[in-house]
């Protein structure tokens, strides 16, 4: 009686089988066709993070660079194919929204599309297309859509390498103002005549003395202390390198034992006769020639130029190549490379008048970049993804 009930059922468990076994191919088939997609996908991320970090390793100080960053960041993301094949990213040279390549200012937590050559420290990269489906396409999808997208920045550093001393001076960072044209190569002076007159054009307020070490106004014995230490490579400045965003104190006043000491080393360094050379944003030579290059703060003042002391924020970094000092009323050498010294080295005829002049020196300093955008007068060699 037994036996004859099982051969009722003999045709169900075939079924069964068949249509368990048919259910185990489409979904094995499935996951295939999903694995596929999720290494395709991070393929594609891939490429794009190579594309987005050689991009912003291109940006520099204005906006001349920005051809070159959509090449290189097209170049990248083409020498990076995924499994479908390789990826032609359009350049977008209009910079729209949803273009592959976009140009833009990453402000610590939202993407901005821009062309503001003084701001743009942002590339993003972008890129959306189908792949073909093998098993899904039983149940009707053809293809599946994958995307990819990140962000890269190239900002300023954090802060300078600790075996550099600053410079105990501060310079303002209207040049680097998105109203102003000036920035890279500017030239720069910091003069006095204690109210005097007739002579070359008194305190263009471009600069104030500086104390990394603290908010309090800079001390005679401290500012003395650290332009010795900005001369010598031996010193280790560690405990005086302040970070973007604190405030160190200034004063533009004119200490004459430290323009004294200033004149001094200063003439000790433009006789070693190493040229250094600073450029405009075109890339237009501004000053070619012996000096004394050191490494000072950007630091956040109202504009258009005018005095500043107190408290003052670093929102940036810079070298400043010093091409002249001027202590009581004479120039401390002979500087026939600086074509701008001719209206500022004045007569012997007021021995009141104090100054220093020199230019802006954009550069790349070996330091991890900082999280948000600041004045591009120096970049950090490192690039970060952050999106």
């Amino acid at each position: 009686m037994k036996g004859d009930a099982l051969k009722g059922q003999r045709g169900s468990i075939l079924l069964f089988t068949t249509m368990s076994l048919t259910f185990i191919l489409i979904m094995g088939g499935i996951a295939i066709d999903l694995a596929y997609f999720s290494a395709a996908r991070a393929e594609l991320q891939r490429s794009m993070d190579a594309a987005a970090l050689a991009g912003a390793g291109n940006l520099g100080f204005d906006g001349t660079v920005f051809s070159t960053v959509r090449s290189q960041a097209w170049r990248f993301a083409n020498l990076n194919p995924y499994r479908v094949g390789t990826i032609n990213l359009g350049l977008n040279s209009g910079n729209g929204t949803n273009g592959d390549i976009v140009l833009g200012i990453w402000d610590r937590a939202t993407f901005t599309p821009s062309l503001d050559g003084t701001r743009v420290n942002a590339v993003r990269c972008q890129y959306a297309t189908q792949i073909s489906t093998s098993f899904l396409r039983l149940l009707g999808l053809n293809t599946l859509a994958v995307s990819a997208q990140s962000t890269a920045v190239s900002n300023p550093p954090q802060t300078v390498p600790p075996q550099s001393c600053l410079f105990p001076l501060a310079l303002n960072n209207c040049g680097f103002d998105p109203r102003s044209s000036t920035g890279c190569g500017e030239f720069v002076s910091f003069i006095t005549s204690s109210g005097g007159s007739g002579s070359p054009p008194l305190g263009t307020n471009t600069a104030a003395w500086a104390n990394p070490c603290g908010t309090s106004t800079p001390t005679v014995p401290e500012t003395r202390a650290m332009i010795r230490a900005a001369a010598d490579p031996d010193q280790d400045c560690n405990s005086c390198t302040p970070r973007s965003g604190t405030d160190v104190g200034t004063s533009n006043g004119m200490q004459q034992s430290v323009y004294d000491l200033l004149e001094q080393t200063f003439i000790q360094q433009y006789n070693t006769g190493d040229f250094h050379q600073a450029t405009d944003s075109t890339g237009a030579t501004t000053y070619d020639g012996p000096g004394w290059k050191v490494l000072v703060p950007v630091v956040a003042t109202a504009c258009p130029t005018q005095a500043f002391s107190g408290p003052r924020e670093i929102v940036g970094w810079t070298e400043f190549v010093m091409t002249q000092v001027i202590n009581k009323g004479k120039c401390a050498v002979n500087n026939p490379y600086d074509p701008r010294l001719a209206t500022v080295c004045p007569n012997a005829g007021n021995p009141a008048l104090r100054g220093l002049t020199g230019y802006f020196r954009c550069t790349y300093i070996d330091s991890l970049p900082d999280q948000g955008p600041g004045p591009r007068s120096a970049l950090a060699r490192r690039m970060r993804l952050v999106q």
